[in-house]
């Protein structure tokens, strides 16, 4: 760093913390998003590019619930701010301090980004071709007797089908489309240029199959962390330098369109819909691709939000669960066990007469420990994605990476909800990215 920029940050962050201290006697949901963003840049400037993105990414959030106008709009999401602003200052500081515990057992903090040692071609592709296999089966299994979500006329009648007839197991195997495609996308960004088509290919495979329950967060679940893995590890040597020289450029492409299609299929499956929200939406909307995309960026960003102000306004009625809701991933077979909890249900009830079924990560902790309680439990969340980012940062395994790549979405899903405890995911994920890194190890 310059002494010139040395001096602009150390005029520069004085000057924004009176901002914000200016703007939160005038507004204090203005004041709290300024704060994140200022984060956000403090947090880039140490280099700490995953929680600079999720202080960017929370910024966002904000500043569609002040900003954009939608129908599931209420004074809870605007008078919330500042208290889920409080929330996730303690996640994010918690994130950098999971990073410096690690540091200090590893000193590792100016080695360079790795380059990825893979496998054999031959290991990988056969890896990959039972993950396609188990997928298609467990496709078939799935959709017997009825149409892909995806090729429905009402995307959201056909996936409650799906959701009475299946199970647990199914749930788990289908994230073979998951894990396949992180792969798979990661290896093309990655590899040697002679093996690209072979991989891309492999890519839209698995992307069609995870694609055919028609949710977007199926498919962004695995290409979100592979273009994470891609731009955190160093370019490959040899007769593709100069095709990788534009790596990163390609990788903001790839990752462009796949927000850009999810935005277009999230407001399409929306305008598809037969409830209240849905019929408002289309009231507001129209037919209008464009307008119902920017309405479904809209909810994606701001509903978590709206739905957790009406949580909080309800806290003094709700009685603490004590890990009920922590535990939801787990399924009903531990209902006996830590007791019945409908999340879904219950924010639903409280968006009437929209019955949105979505909450923010905070609704979580918050449901099941009480305001304070979600201190203590966020506080651990940031220091366990900390230490575990930080961890994997250096990995010269794909496996590693691409682990670092999914907590780290994870935690950026957080805007929306707090994924890994309402979905079993990664239940999948784990052993699948274990045996990747046994496959690596057993040919190295």
């Amino acid at each position: 760093m310059t002494p010139a920029e040395r001096r602009l940050w150390s005029v520069g962050i004085p000057f924004a913390l009176g901002v914000v201290l200016l703007v939160s006697t005038w507004d204090a949901g203005i004041a709290v998003t300024i704060a994140l963003a200022v984060g956000a840049l403090l947090a880039a400037r140490r280099r700490m590019w995953a929680l600079a993105a999720c202080a960017a990414v929370w910024t966002a959030a904000l500043t569609a619930v002040r900003v954009l106008p939608g129908p599931y709009d209420s004074w809870a999401g605007r008078g919330v701010l500042p208290v889920l602003a409080g929330y996730v200052t303690v996640f994010l500081l918690a994130w950098a301090a999971g990073r410096r515990l690690v540091d200090r057992r590893d000193d590792a903090g100016a080695r360079a980004r790795p380059e990825l040692t893979w496998p054999s071609e031959r290991r990988l592709l056969t890896y990959l071709l039972v993950l396609l296999g188990v997928a298609a089966a467990t496709a078939a299994i799935r959709f017997r007797g009825t149409v892909p979500p995806l090729l429905a006329d009402n995307p959201d009648a056909a996936r409650q089908v799906l959701r009475e007839q299946s199970n647990l197991v199914i749930g788990l195997l289908s994230e073979a489309w998951t894990l396949g495609m992180g792969i798979s996308l990661l290896r093309a960004l990655s590899g040697q240029r002679r093996a690209l088509p072979v991989y891309y290919a492999l890519t839209a495979v698995f992307t069609v199959g995870a694609a055919l329950g028609a949710s977007k967060n199926s498919v962004l679940v695995g290409i979100a962390p592979a273009l994470i893995a891609a731009l955190s590890v160093r370019r490959t040597r040899g007769r593709a330098a100069t095709f990788l020289a534009a790596r990163t450029p390609v990788v903001l492409l790839i990752g462009a369109v796949a927000l850009g299609a999810a935005v277009f299929l999230g407001g399409q499956r929306t305008m598809a819909g037969t409830g209240a929200f849905e019929t408002e939406f289309r009231a507001r909307y129209g037919s209008n691709a464009l307008t119902s995309s920017a309405g479904s960026l809209d909810l994606s960003l701001s509903s978590s939000t709206e739905t957790f102000g009406r949580v909080w306004s309800q806290r003094e009625h709700l009685d603490p669960r004590y890990g009920t809701y922590s535990l939801t991933f787990l399924g009903s077979r531990v209902e006996p066990i830590v007791g019945k909890a409908d999340l879904y249900g219950l924010t639903s009830q409280l968006s009437q007469p929209y019955l949105m079924n979505t909450a923010t990560f905070v609704a979580i902790p918050l449901l099941d420990y009480g305001p304070l309680g979600a201190v203590f439990f966020l506080l651990a969340l940031g220091l366990a994605v900390g230490a575990t980012e930080r961890w994997f940062e250096f990995s010269a395994a794909p496996a590693g990476q691409l682990a670092r790549a999914f907590v780290v979405y994870f935690a950026l899903f957080g805007v929306y909800e707090l994924y890994p405890l309402i979905y079993p995911t990664w239940l999948s994920l784990v052993p699948g990215l274990w045996i990747l890194h046994r496959l690596g190890r057993t040919a190295a």
